[in-house]
């Protein structure tokens, strides 16, 4: 899907975000930045926090947003700054798409497509087809039950 003018404010967001708070000889060594918008309009930021058990910034991010009482989401985007100072869009973690089935499966996430050079703009199922739901019985409304071979 192609980026409407929202999202590149956000990505806008995401950048400076990162851009403000990257310094590659600190030893907190933020690199990447995030943006959540809820389906409110609010918007929440996050940044990755590096540790022993590392933090990524769409974490942060989302744990802010539910913080302050959301429940519903619409777009989020992270990115990146490299060594040589240049930023670029990121696609989540294999992790933070695992957050996905708390956050709604019809989130739009701004990613990099790597293959044709270009962002671009997916729903979260797009990424994660066949997600690990926790809740057994219900998703959004839909019973599961066995399964069948």
């Amino acid at each position: 899907m192609k980026l409407n003018k929202l999202d590149l404010e956000l990505i806008q967001l995401a950048t400076e975000l990162v851009k403000s708070n990257s310094d590659i000889y600190s030893n907190i060594s933020m690199h990447v930045g995030c943006v959540i918008k809820a389906k409110s309009g609010k918007i929440y930021k996050g940044v990755n926090i590096k540790t022993s058990h590392s933090i990524c910034a769409e974490q942060v991010a989302y744990g802010q947003a539910l913080a302050s009482g959301e429940r519903e989401f619409d777009t989020i985007v992270a990115v990146k700054m490299n060594a040589d100072g240049t930023t670029r869009v990121v696609s989540p973690c294999g992790v933070c798409r695992y957050m996905f089935d708390k956050m709604g499966l019809d989130i739009f996430v701004i990613v990099e497509d790597i293959k044709n050079g270009k962002v671009i703009k997916v729903k979260a199922e797009e990424l994660l087809p066949y997600p690990y739901i926790q809740n057994d019985l219900y998703y959004k409304g839909v019973k599961r039950g066995k399964f069948k071979l």
